[in-house]
């Protein structure tokens, strides 16, 4: 896979610049703003966000992924897990085309399993225990 300056913007990496929104919601809004900002910079909820937009997959579902190996429960602004629901309703075409994305998502579900059950079973102890 290609490295991507993360520094730049999507408008940057994509040499596309929107003009300023003609339709004017506060998504709307917000998905302009966060073509202007530097990859790097992007949070959770951010990366949630222009996925469930469908805004450019290809350079912001490697940056959801790296994120959800290391913490497939971390959220944005909706509810806990809400990035890795996000990534999961992706196309499945997408994961088709891309396959060593596809690898990275297995391991993440991979993970979030291991965690899940971990955390079930120490909360059957703590149940029997009481």
């Amino acid at each position: 896979m290609q490295q991507v300056d993360l520094t730049k913007t999507l408008e940057e990496l994509e040499g596309e610049y929107w003009d300023e929104p003609n339709f004017v919601s506060s998504l709307v809004i917000q998905v302009h703003e966060l073509r202007k900002k530097p990859l790097c910079e992007l949070n959770t909820e951010d990366l949630r966000l222009l996925i469930g937009q469908q805004i450019n997959l290809n350079l912001i579902v490697p940056l959801a992924l790296e994120q959800l190996i290391q913490n497939p429960l971390g959220s944005g602004d909706v509810y806990i897990g809400d990035l890795f629901c996000s990534v999961l309703k992706v196309e499945k075409e997408y994961w088709n085309e891309h396959k060593e994305l596809k690898n990275e998502l297995d391991e993440a579900i991979r993970t979030y399993e291991e965690a899940r059950n971990t955390v079930e079973e120490q909360i059957s102890k703590y149940r029997s225990d009481l």
